[in-house]
């Protein structure tokens, strides 16, 4: 956990790009051995609902104590550009930085996030929206055409 704190002090510092290496220069690990932080993020060895859950926590608990106050909530997707054809849940994606005149396509991953309203004072006022969930949503891919029709139907139905 040490491990994760110092990268997010790095994500925190980091100037560019944040790729592994940067965040470990930002926070003064450039001289050292940075294989335990590669095998941090290797496959899936931080729980992000746990790390979620903390922040989850300290946003209901900074929300006002009126009782019938509403807890709002925000969801988005977003696309993380991707480079290698073999990454898990990529495909072909619509650019929405291209221009609305011509389509431009992306490699990218689609991750769905989620965020809380967090008041500044008062109702009503400006509110402040704090992530609380952040999960790779790919989309399902169409099955091939020669298929039974009964598979075909009951993948129709799981999809929906």
């Amino acid at each position: 956990m040490l491990r994760a704190k110092d990268l997010a002090v790095g994500l925190i510092n980091c100037l560019g790009r944040r790729i592994i290496s940067g965040l470990l220069t930002s926070c003064g690990k450039i001289f050292e051995d940075w294989s335990a932080e590669y095998r941090l993020f290797y496959g899936q060895r931080m729980e992000l609902s746990k790390i979620f859950d903390v922040v989850r926590k300290k946003v209901l608990d900074y929300q006002p104590n009126s009782g019938n106050t509403p807890i709002y909530g925000h969801m988005d997707d977003t696309l993380l550009k991707k480079t290698g054809k073999k990454v898990a849940g990529t495909s072909w994606k619509r650019d929405p930085l291209g221009p609305p005149f011509h389509t431009n396509f992306i490699w990218a991953q689609r991750f769905i996030q989620i965020s809380l309203s967090l008041p500044d004072g008062p109702m009503p006022c400006a509110n402040r929206s704090i992530p609380v969930d952040f999960f790779h949503s790919p989309l399902f891919k169409n099955p091939r055409r020669k298929i039974p029709v009964q598979h075909g139907k009951n993948i129709k139905r799981s999809k929906k």
